[in-house]
């Protein structure tokens, strides 16, 4: 019966494509069903602009280079926690590995709902999406421009490499990240970017860039130096004064105001503690085209996704007998899914 889920969940997200470009799977579980067990093998086979879907297994992937534009697709994250996020993956397991590489050639690839340690940014017009990422390097190695980093759950940095390269138009939205944004000082003023609707959640956190653009984000506590004033902040929230007055941002606001489940220790998903509270000075305290919208990575139009889970349809919930006599001419299997 494992085969027989295995192929209903193909089936369903092979539906969900329109598309002449082919679908790849890869499953390095012993004894998967897949096109390839191994991702690098995947991704040299494919062809420029094949989607490959990577399955979640118990042992983590290889670290890959990409050279042509795919679209990579992971199962999400956080999905085996204490207290779960709703509608996740049946399948607990995740799509992980020690970093992803996109090198020239990789213009316009997508990346979505993998765990992996860092991602080096050597492409232009790349998403980096729905991610868990500890850190993400930009420009790794060639000038750059038009990267969009959303959704995304970082755990640590986004940099700037320190080579002579440089990185304009970046799209930095609607993730939460457990750090800040640091460009080497040599580049500081060849990168640009448009940072919105993000949860910065680390104390303390130094952020070296010039020339960004800060709206409706949430800071626990910044520290922009000398580079205050070298960047536009507008409808942002601080719990300290790291960020300056004016143009309707908030300072000296304690997060435990903002946030659902800020000092909690248990009862939230590792993600699922940022969602804002009621009554949180940050509901409807940003402005998106002339319109409100609430600050933080969950508002605007492309709020953050719990886990990461992948914009097609993933099965939640399975229910089937746990064994069926041979000669059975027909069993009852239901189950539920949710497109994110």
């Amino acid at each position: 019966m494992k085969q027989f889920l295995t192929t209903t969940v193909v089936l369903i997200f092979t539906l969900s494509i329109t598309t002449q470009a082919k679908v790849w799977r890869v499953n390095n579980t012993v004894g998967a069903n897949a096109d390839f067990s191994s991702l690098s093998t995947a991704i040299t086979t494919a062809a420029a602009g094949d989607t490959i879907y990577v399955e979640g297994s118990s042992t983590n992937y290889s670290a890959i280079t990409v050279t042509k534009r795919l679209v990579l697709r992971g199962p999400g994250y956080f999905l085996n926690e204490t207290t779960p996020n709703p509608k996740t993956q049946f399948i607990k397991e995740t799509a992980s590995m020690s970093s992803m590489t996109f090198n020239a050639g990789s213009k316009g690839s997508v990346i979505d709902g993998f765990a992996c340690n860092y991602v080096y940014l050597a492409d232009s017009f790349i998403t980096v999406q729905r991610n868990n990422i500890i850190g993400i390097s930009i420009a790794s190695g060639r000038n750059i421009a038009g990267d969009t980093i959303r959704n995304n759950y970082v755990t640590a940095y986004i940099n700037g490499t320190t080579n002579s390269y440089k990185a304009n138009g970046l799209v930095i939205y609607n993730n939460i990240i457990d750090g800040g944004i640091n460009i080497s000082s040599n580049l500081i003023n060849d990168y640009s970017a448009v940072v919105v609707n993000n949860n910065f959640i680390a104390n303390n956190t130094s952020f070296a860039c010039t020339n960004f653009i800060f709206q409706n984000n949430i800071f626990n506590n910044p520290n922009f130096g000398s580079y205050t004033t070298s960047n536009i902040f507008v409808n942002n929230i601080a719990a300290n004064t790291g960020i300056p007055t004016g143009n309707n941002n908030q300072r000296n606001v304690p997060m435990t105001d903002v946030y659902e489940g800020w000092n909690a220790s248990t009862g939230f998903s590792t993600d699922g503690r940022f969602k804002l509270k009621a009554a949180s000075p940050a509901i409807g305290a940003g402005t998106l085209n002339g319109t409100a919208v609430d600050c933080g990575a969950f508002g605007g139009p492309a709020p953050y996704i719990l886990s990461g889970m992948p914009a097609i349809p993933s099965i939640y919930e399975l229910s089937m007998p746990s064994q069926v006599n041979s000669g059975t001419p027909s069993i009852n299997i239901s189950v539920s899914a949710a497109a994110h």
